[in-house]
């Protein structure tokens, strides 16, 4: 931390001690430790101190649902996984709450479309196609279907298309429309009983890390490589 502080105006004032007991700081942290919670308050980074803005016009959605592709798929992250997976995936105990991706959709489709939890469907849009179980939940309404893009194997980037905002670059992820086929095959649900979504969480005061600590199997991360360093 003290090499990261030395190297980024931001962090300057960021030390560890100044951390404990989660007091949280808020960048840019002036060498002195004073934080800024409230950004750009005292001006912005430019000689006078003023923000620079540019009006942009408004462009409508690149396409909208229509007869033959008639569900909006929308998609983003899903709390257990980073990215793909590709190294989270690979933890026990996360997987085992959330073994692969799945698409969610809502009750009533669900009973419109005669499906359930672990019914696999198959997706397309007017760029691709994929297969993937249903996970039926409230979570989504109506037509609207939501999918993680957290997996390796099915990917949600084969129903997307390449537009682009003309402003930032942002790829049009969300505008994108689908229809589903029902398939035959049935499995089981793609998210197992123990995950926390069926659960009741008790309440916490806070994150409570000091029960971690406690515990007889925790061990300091990089002990294990200290060790081997000085052996």
């Amino acid at each position: 931390m003290d090499e990261i502080a030395s190297l980024t105006p931001l962090f300057a004032g960021v030390r560890y001690d100044r951390l404990e007991g989660y007091r949280s700081l808020q960048w840019p942290v002036a060498a002195d430790g004073a934080d800024q919670p409230l950004l750009y308050k005292s001006g912005f980074a430019f000689p006078d101190g003023k923000a620079r803005l540019f009006p942009v016009s408004w462009v409508g959605p690149t396409e909208q649902p229509d007869h033959q592709f008639d569900l909006h798929f929308n998609n983003g992250r899903m709390l257990e996984h980073f990215h793909e997976g590709n190294l989270t995936y690979r933890v026990p105990g996360i997987t085992e709450k959330t073994p692969d991706t799945f698409v969610e959709v809502s009750p009533q489709l669900a009973e419109e479309r005669g499906l359930q939890s672990g019914s696999w469907v198959r997706l397309m849009s007017r760029y691709g196609e994929l297969r993937v179980r249903a996970l039926v939940t409230d979570r989504v309404h109506g037509h609207e279907l939501y999918m993680p893009m957290n997996s390796s194997e099915i990917l949600v980037n084969s129903l997307t298309s390449s537009y682009t905002d003309s402003a930032t670059d942002t790829p049009a992820y969300k505008e994108t429309s689908v229809r589903m086929d029902v398939l035959a095959e049935r499995g089981e649900s793609p998210l197992p009983r123990i995950n926390w979504r069926f659960g009741h969480p008790t309440p916490q005061s806070g994150v409570e890390v000091e029960r971690k600590w406690k515990r007889p199997d925790y061990r300091i991360p990089g002990t294990d490589f200290l060790r081997v360093l000085n052996s």
